[in-house]
């Protein structure tokens, strides 16, 4: 059975943008520093294509279906960094 990607995308105070990805049922990701809405747009249309060749679909989260968790960062200042979240 395919799982389920949600993402979601988080303003932060310095002006970037976040996007916090979760692969049900329990892995997170998260990309850092991206410079505009359109950047991220951009990044999550590439994940759609990734996640569509896998058979699994992207979803937009909200917050009655996703179980996405926030993560802090770990490397504050370091835009583009990919990381995954314990």
């Amino acid at each position: 059975m395919p799982r389920r990607v949600f993402y979601r995308i988080s303003d932060r105070p310095d002006g970037l943008f976040d996007a916090i990805t979760t692969i049900e049922p329990d892995t997170v990701i998260r990309r850092d520093g991206f410079g505009s809405l359109a950047e991220v747009e951009e990044w999550v249309d590439g994940l759609r294509v990734l996640m569509a060749a896998l058979g699994a679909p992207v979803a937009q989260a909200d917050d009655v279906e996703s179980p996405v968790v926030e993560t802090s960062s770990e490397t504050p200042g370091r835009p583009g960094r990919l990381r995954t979240a314990p």
